[in-house]
């Protein structure tokens, strides 16, 4: 695959976000203040559903109810900046579920992808 067929695939990571955070997180981006660093319960990183795959944000927004975020990344950026911070979360119906770990640094990045928020 040359690296313009790479550039025009397109990948999708989800988030569900916490109570009260959904229209700042579209608004604003991913800020280090929104993902405090104080271990060892929290360790300032903000965690995704992999690519693709919704389904773990799904579960996590039947709690916190604020929609999913989806942000939209190309092939080539997703795989030079983010692949690398992909972990197994789970098994469900016969398939690997992927978390995306995304650590405070690369926030900037992140924020430079369109983000949408889906209310359902």
């Amino acid at each position: 695959m040359t690296s313009e067929q790479q550039s025009a695939r397109i990948i999708t990571i989800y988030k569900a976000p916490q109570k009260g955070k959904g229209q700042k997180l579209l608004k604003e981006g991913f800020q280090t203040v929104d993902f405090p660093y104080n271990p060892p319960y929290i360790d300032g990183n903000c965690y995704f559903a992999g690519p693709n795959d919704r389904s773990i944000a799904e579960e996590f927004n039947q709690s916190y109810r604020e929609g999913i975020l989806e942000i939209v990344i190309d092939q080539l950026s997703y795989d030079h900046y983010f692949r690398q911070f992909e972990y197994r979360y789970d098994e469900k119906d016969n398939r690997e579920r992927i978390e995306l770990i995304v650590p405070w640094n690369l926030f900037p990045i992140l924020n430079q992808f369109p983000r949408i928020l889906k209310l359902r």
